[in-house]
């Protein structure tokens, strides 16, 4: 400190002088002061030459573990673009307003070497990264444009409720909504920027006709929400919509991580989903172009547990599991993760897409990036600006606006594109945040089961991380219906309908299918497949897709040399039989 500084000088002043009065008396007086004036300048230059020296590293190991490991919410954008040069690869991105006043957006990245460490940088060589300047992203339109989107229901926290709020037409709907924000400033959930509004006569999903709901979402600029063919509401976004198609080129190939542990419960669904990634990718080859080349690459199962019997089925690399998992298996993920880059062979691939193994793939998987920023799944029961003060408190900065919470993504940790050299430095973070979210009593009661989805998109933030969203990554039936753009199948509900095809949402169905039937146990081959008359595409497709995968693998009936086959589920609910 200035302190010390002072002191040691006072010191060396004091030797000094001891030095020169103890020369000679018969040396002249302006020789002493001549050698007194010369130490003294050799001494303020050592002295200076140290001080700049010890405070450059002092100031440049705080801005590392600062960026790294502690990265607040509350820094401004201009205090996070001044990261030092050993800050490991980081992205920014930003939507503004054109001078013409439309919409542009832009994406760069600040990458370092990672020398050693297990990570080839990929994508050219560090300077080359740093110095490509990629192209803003023209969005046609402005603020306010009117642009309705049918058979389309936008999400979001509800700016004015539709159940009194009617409008004759769409445009009456969107400009009620313009009228709450008209120059795109305001905050928080008053502050509407997508709206939606129901234009059928027989009404929408229990809502009345000409209802007009107001909504906010945290990203208008990327709307969310439910689109098929069947859905009877209009929606539409005061900004203007930013592409969601990657860049093309074979050098954005990426390699697919799905994180398992050693359960006969994980095992039949990461067997199906290794099953159609290799169909699906066989598609993808086939069909490539010079200008569309496919950019699957590789595949490795990440068993964060002991080796088992698909070892030599499927591509696997073996961690090790939590020793204390405090209840909860997902705790495993973000360590298997951070293992990964400690002890898996390194992958040539520059990006990977995490996912896990209730995902089924039905069309080629391109690579939805674009530049270096992540793309992911937006969840709509990821709802960090619900919760403030968990926010904050697993940020570090129990000063974040409502503006700086709603930068942290509605998403989990799967599925998601990003840079292998980017999940590096995030994995750590992502093991410690999300660590800290299970052992908070608070947050581990409303987290729940999502807590680790939490801890991802938190972990995100705090190294500076934010995603673009790309709902077309999966469907999650039986509340998706159509395939349209969708990409993989994520079965985590429940599916239930009648003998008629009516869906019966809450309750069992005469035909159901839920993966949770076959927690202890392997499905049968060929499920009985959904009612004839079930308007769900997604569902039939889905148990196809599983009696596919099981008439094709020969051991399907078994897991770790046992029959491990349960016969009960969706060929075996009660009535089924006697009605048919």
């Amino acid at each position: 400190g200035k302190h010390t500084k002072l002191v040691s000088l006072l010191l060396y002043l004091l030797l000094l002088f001891i030095i020169i009065m103890r020369t000679t008396t018969s040396e002249r007086k302006t020789l002493r002061l001549a050698r007194l004036l010369a130490f003294f300048a050799a001494f303020l230059f050592t002295f200076n030459a140290l001080d700049a020296f010890f405070a450059s590293q002092s100031k440049r190991s705080h801005r590392e573990h600062r960026e790294l490991l502690l990265h607040s919410a509350g820094s401004s954008s201009s205090s996070r673009l001044e990261r030092s040069e050993s800050t490991k690869a980081s992205s920014s991105y930003s939507v503004a307003k054109s001078s013409a006043g439309g919409y542009s957006s832009s994406s760069s990245s600040k990458n370092d070497d990672d020398g050693d460490d297990g990570v080839e940088s990929g994508g050219g060589s560090l300077q080359q990264r740093k110095n490509a300047k990629q192209q803003p992203l023209e969005v046609v339109g402005k603020w306010g444009d009117f642009n309705p989107i049918v058979h389309a229901e936008y999400s979001g926290s509800v700016s004015k409720w539709g159940e009194n709020n009617f409008k004759s037409s769409a445009r009456e709907c969107h400009e009620d909504c313009l009228s709450m924000n008209p120059d795109g400033k305001a905050v928080g959930d008053r502050a509407c920027n997508v709206w939606v509004w129901c234009g059928d006569a027989n009404g929408c999903l229990g809502q009345k006709y000409r209802a007009c709901w107001l909504k906010h979402q945290a990203r208008p600029e990327m709307a969310i929400g439910a689109k098929d063919s069947a859905n009877p509401w209009t929606s539409g976004s005061l900004a203007p919509q930013l592409p969601t198609k990657g860049d093309p080129g074979s050098h954005r190939k990426f390699h697919t991580l799905v994180t398992t542990n050693a359960n006969v419960y994980q095992a039949w669904q990461v067997r199906v989903m290794y099953f159609h990634w290799k169909k699906q990718k066989k598609i993808c080859v086939e069909q490539e172009t010079k200008e569309e080349p496919c950019q699957m690459g590789g595949f490795t199962r990440v068993l964060h547990d002991k080796p088992d019997s698909l070892m030599s089925e499927i591509p696997t690399c073996v961690v090790d599991r939590l020793d204390n998992e405090m209840g909860f298996v997902v705790l495993s993920r973000p360590n298997a993760f951070m293992q990964y880059f400690e002890k898996c062979d390194k992958i040539e691939e520059t990006y990977v897409l995490m996912a896990e193994p209730d995902h089924v793939y039905i069309k080629p998987i391109p690579n939805l990036m674009i530049g270096e920023r992540p793309a992911a799944f937006p969840f709509f029961y990821i709802e960090p600006s619900r919760w403030p003060t968990l926010v904050k408190r697993f940020v570090g900065n129990d000063k974040m606006s409502a503006q700086d919470i709603e930068k942290v993504d509605p998403i989990g940790s799967s599925p998601v594109f990003i840079r292998k050299d980017d999940l590096k430095r995030l994995a750590p973070v992502w093991v410690e945040t999300t660590l800290a979210i299970k052992k908070d009593k608070e947050a581990n009661r409303d987290w729940g089961w999502v807590l680790e989805m939490y801890g991802y998109t938190i972990a995100a933030y705090r190294v500076g991380l934010q995603h673009d969203l790309r709902p077309q990554l999966t469907a999650q039936p039986p509340w998706d219906k159509s395939i349209g753009d969708f990409l993989s199948i994520h079965f985590t509900y429940g599916m239930d309908y009648a003998l008629n095809g009516t869906f019966t949402p809450g309750k069992f169905g005469q035909w159901r299918f839920d993966k949770r039937t076959y927690q202890n146990g392997i499905p049968p081959r060929d499920l009985l497949a959904p009612p004839e008359k079930s308007d769900n595409e997604l569902v039939k497709l889905l148990i196809a897709c599983i009696n596919e995968a099981s008439k094709n693998i020969d051991t399907w009936e078994t897991f770790d040399g046992k029959n491990r086959v349960v016969h009960k589920g969706a060929q075996n609910q009660p009535n089924v039989k006697k009605k048919m």
